[in-house]
């Protein structure tokens, strides 16, 4: 008797907790976690000397400090607060900056009823380790000129921030946010930003060759005359992009959005853009010689004089594309997607286009010597004055198609279907028909 009375009362102390006493405990709980602060000895010599090499300033309180030139390599700025400060010429050769942001907080709504057993509860009760520190904030900061070699600045917030002309060589801005930042002639070569937030950041004439941007966002970024050879920009967005006299040999861009993309007279020489989105960029007079664009989406996309020889293209889709003067020289077009598309004089000799799809495609005065098409669906197409001596046309599908004034001599046309062609003016001798 004595036992179920204690047990009625211990119920009862518990059932006359509010919820707001609840809600308050378990976020002490949830949310505790070890108290870090500078060194008080280094911050003081900081501010005195601007010489702290390997100090502890985790949390250090910065915001708008004059530290122009001061010599911080190796120093730990975990957590610490540095918006706009001015940090032009320093040297933060491997400072830790970087940190792991907060986890969501794990607060359970207020209701009436008792609290109900929270699978999670274990892990948001758990206090983060003492190196889960957050990571600093240089939002608006001026660190032009800086030394930042192998720095962490991963997490780090760097709005609008000032790094022109610095130092990035193998630092890690994993995950950082860079939005609006000017990294102007900056050297970041072999720095990692895959996952940072560059949207709209001014990046002109910077060095990223072998560079790290996958995943990275670089929305409307600008990148004119960017040095990205052998960089890796993997599934990062590009869209609208400014990238006019980028270099980007090597470079790998596979799953990349670059739709609307300003790629004037870059260079992309062997590199990978399989499956990358193109639609509506322009890549007037780039270079994209033996580049992979297999899979590719370049649906309406300006190739002018755009250079593609030996480029593999292969199920590309150029729906609408402007290839006026491209160069695809022994390019493999096979089964892509040239629906509509505009490739007046363009230079494909050699090229191959097996069961590709060009329906209603211009090819006016195209040079397609010795260029394969077996299998092709040409419907509608339009071959005025075309080369297409010693071209293969072997079943493909011709009907309806304009070969006024064209140059088929010793064109291989076996089982190719003619329903309703245009030969007026053609030149057929030692042409193949069966």
């Amino acid at each position: 008797m004595v036992d179920m009375t204690i047990n009625q009362a211990r119920r009862s102390r518990w059932s006359d907790r509010s919820p707001l006493f609840l809600l308050i405990t378990g976020s002490i709980i949830c949310l505790a976690a070890p108290v870090i602060a500078a060194n008080p000895e280094h911050l003081e010599q900081l501010r005195t000397t601007k010489i702290c090499l390997r100090c502890d300033l985790r949390e250090a309180k910065l915001s708008g400090a004059d530290l122009a030139g001061a010599q911080l390599a190796a120093a730990d700025l975990t957590g610490a607060q540095l918006q706009g400060a001015n940090l032009q010429g320093a040297n933060l050769r491997e400072a830790k900056l970087g940190g792991v942001l907060p986890p969501k907080a794990c607060l359970k709504p207020i209701t009436n009823s008792l609290p109900q057993p929270n699978p999670t509860a274990e892990k948001c009760q758990t206090p983060p380790p003492a190196t889960s520190e957050l990571p600093a904030n240089l939002d608006n900061a001026n660190l032009q000129g800086a030394d930042l070699f192998a720095a962490d600045f991963s997490n780090v917030q760097l709005n609008h921030a000032n790094l022109e002309q610095a130092k990035l060589n193998f630092a890690n801005f994993a995950g950082a946010n860079l939005q609006q930042v000017n990294l102007t002639s900056a050297d970041a070569a072999v720095a990692n930003f895959a996952g940072a937030d560059l949207t709209k950041a001014v990046m002109k004439i910077v060095r990223l060759n072998g560079a790290n941007l996958s995943s990275a966002k670089l929305g409307q970024a600008n990148l004119d005359t960017a040095v990205l050879d052998g960089a890796n920009l993997s599934s990062a967005d590009l869209s609208q992009a400014y990238l006019v006299d980028a270099d980007l040999k090597g470079a790998i861009l596979n799953k990349t959005n670059l739709q609307q993309a300003i790629l004037i007279n870059a260079s992309l020489q062997t590199a990978n853009l399989s499956g990358a989105d193109l639609q509506g960029a322009n890549l007037k007079g780039a270079a994209c010689n033996r580049a992979d664009f297999s899979g590719a989406k370049l649906n309406n996309a300006n190739l002018t004089n755009t250079g593609f020889p030996l480029a593999n293209l292969t199920a590309a889709d150029l729906t609408g594309a402007n290839l006026h003067f491209a160069y695809l020289y022994g390019a493999n077009l096979d089964k892509a997607n040239l629906n509509g598309a505009d490739l007046t004089k363009a230079q494909l000799r050699e090229a191959s286009l097996k069961e590709a799809s060009a329906i209603g495609a211009n090819w006016e005065g195209a040079k397609l010597m010795k260029a394969v098409f077996e299998s092709a669906n040409l419907t509608y197409t339009n071959f005025s004055s075309t080369d297409l001596r010693f071209a293969n046309l072997n079943q493909a599908n011709l009907s309806q198609a304009n070969f006024y004034q064209a140059d088929l001599q010793q064109a291989s046309l076996i089982k190719t279907n003619l329903t309703g062609a245009n030969w007026e003016g053609a030149k057929l001798k030692g042409a193949i028909l069966e």
